[in-house]
């Protein structure tokens, strides 16, 4: 709910603050004295287009401000989980851009209407309203149609969520069909590269010993041929032999002797294991000049597939593995992509079935919103209109989360006229009076919960202006957070009669300037003022009785 609405410097309004409540509020005043730009306030506050000659002449800017409390959910991203009032505010310089705030920071002028348009209605001849969007027109027939309509609506976004994955999925197969294939040959091609080299891990990384023992295989021959010889018999053995014999000979006996006895002869033994040892080993060297032309292939082999795969055999064989993996996720899609053209078929059936269900229930709920609204017009002085709400299929690659229709309100003002959108349908008054018609007919369906209307009452008096009121006042009556607030300007007493609360915008000169200023008339005072606006004198008693009675009438009809 708005709890107060703040204007400075809009048109003739110099300053001016209305303090709001739930419940129907009036707004009356003499032609010319700036009622209309209350409303004029509300829709910059909705985001509304700007114009520098709204400024007040002589100040710098228009501003307006709202206090709504409590704050909207939209609204949670710019205020504390704690704050229970939201401020929003529009300034119209007289020179330059307008300005937007939402709880007193900067924003785009777009966020007030992200904030505030789902919750303020206005209804005015040159404003664009809520209930002429396309969107809002297909919800509130949705919401209008029941429960068991909202399960059939629930069912259909279920399917054609399905239906939409598949096809975005089936899109991206056959997108990708190309590259996907170009893929799938690179990576067949290494890993039957790979696969065909028989890597081992243990034996390759041995290459470059072997390389080295055969690239050295005549020299390693030679030299162990030569060591094996100087450890011989004819070499170390046979100082080593005499050392031995001239320990033997010696004539003591002793524990150290014995110990270099000993150590002497297990060297001897050693000289002679390691002279066998080198002997063998250049014996097993063997100069395969045809090995050795294998090995250094098979070292380019290795080399050209670690210098394309990984760091070493280990790495390329790891690098396989997840080409393997990979391969197996490429040809999953293919034989996906041949499968899904038949999965894709059977859910496109599936939400074509939902969204003709969906119609069906639109149709239907269509018909019967159409005769409640007819009857709301007779009543508010429109017998001849008729409103109707066209269902039109929408073609199956228009199907979008909210089903394949398109929905539009139409009105066919007078007999003979073809039926067309309710904003080109009707005048300024009359399309406030069919948009009052709808909303009281959608009043248990709609969520908006500020609702205003400037002149509904154009072109009526007597028993319509009741009827309006007392639609006005159903619309703004309920218990708790069903209660709406409903703003209405107007200048028919019959109207005023049914308001909560009344304010009146009077003109008056000040320091020879045109100033408006904004009063709340006290319920003492509802009497004499609804006197004045029937066109008699505020104190002249038939004037006075006959503001009674109206007020009598109202409070009856009200109730009822």
């Amino acid at each position: 709910m708005i709890e107060e609405l703040h204007i400075r410097g809009l048109g003739v309004i110099e300053d001016a603050t209305l303090r709001l409540a739930p419940g129907l509020t009036v707004v009356s005043g003499e032609t010319g004295a700036g009622k209309t730009m209350l409303v004029t306030a509300l829709s910059l506050l909705l985001g509304a287009r700007a114009d520098a000659t709204l400024v007040r002449t002589g100040a710098s800017a228009a501003i307006v401000d709202a206090v709504v409390s409590p704050p909207p959910p939209e609204a949670h991203g710019w205020i504390g989980d704690d704050d229970d009032h939201l401020i929003v505010s529009r300034e119209i310089p007289a020179e330059g851009r307008s300005r937007a705030r939402v709880a007193g920071r900067l924003a785009p002028v777009s966020a007030l209407a992200d904030v505030l348009g789902r919750h303020v209605e206005v209804h005015a001849q040159h404003e664009h309203v809520r209930l002429s969007r396309p969107e809002v027109q297909r919800a509130l027939v949705d919401r209008y149609a029941g429960d068991p309509h909202a399960r059939v609506l629930a069912s259909y976004r279920e399917h054609h969520t399905s239906w939409r994955e598949l096809h975005d999925r089936r899109s991206r197969l056959h997108a990708d069909a190309r590259e996907r294939a170009r893929e799938l040959d690179r990576l067949r091609f290494e890993v039957g590269e790979i696969d065909a080299a028989e890597l081992d891990p243990d034996l390759d990384d041995q290459l470059d010993r072997a390389l080295e023992r055969l690239a050295n295989a005549d020299e390693l021959e030679r030299g162990a041929a030569l060591a094996a010889e100087a450890l011989g018999s004819e070499g170390a053995q046979e100082p080593l032999g005499v050392a031995v014999d001239a320990l033997r000979r010696l004539p003591v006996d002793e524990p150290e002797l014995d110990q270099l006895r000993s150590r002497l002869d297990g060297l001897v033994a050693e000289v002679a294991e390691l002279s066998a040892d080198v002997r063998a080993y250049g014996e097993a060297v063997d100069a395969d000049p045809e090995r050795l032309g294998e090995l250094q292939e098979r070292k380019r082999l290795v080399a050209a597939l670690t210098r394309k795969y990984g760091v070493d055999v280990a790495a390329v064989l790891a690098w396989a593995d997840e080409a393997r993996a990979r391969l197996l996720e490429l040809e999953a899609e293919e034989q996906d992509a041949d499968a899904l053209d038949g999965r894709l078929a059977d859910a496109h059936a599936a939400v074509i079935a939902a969204a003709e269900a969906l119609r069906r229930g639109r149709r239907a709920a269509a018909e019967v919103l159409a005769t409640v609204v007819d009857e709301h017009l007779a009543e508010l002085g429109m017998p001849h209109a008729r409103f109707s709400v066209a269902v039109e299929a929408l073609a199956d690659d228009e199907l979008s989360s909210s089903g394949g229709d398109r929905i539009t309100f139409l009105l066919a003002p007078n007999p003979g006229e073809p039926a067309r959108a309710i904003a080109q349908a009707a005048s300024g008054g009359e399309r406030s009076r069919v948009s009052l018609a709808i909303e009281v007919a959608l009043a248990d369906v709609d969520d908006a919960r500020v609702l205003v209307f400037d002149e509904v009452d154009a072109g009526i008096g007597g028993a319509t202006a009741m009827a309006v009121g007392q639609k006005l006042a159903r619309l703004a009556a309920g218990e708790g957070d069903r209660r709406r607030q409903v703003l209405c300007v107007t200048h028919l007493a019959q109207l005023a009669a049914f308001a909560d609360m009344h304010h009146v915008v009077e003109k008056g000169l000040t320091s020879g300037r045109t100033v408006t200023t904004t009063r709340q008339i006290a319920e003492t005072d509802r009497v004499a003022e609804l006197s004045r606006m029937l066109g008699g004198d505020a104190t002249a008693e038939a004037g006075l009785e006959h503001a009674r009675e109206l007020l009598q009438q109202a409070r009856t009809r009200s109730v009822v």
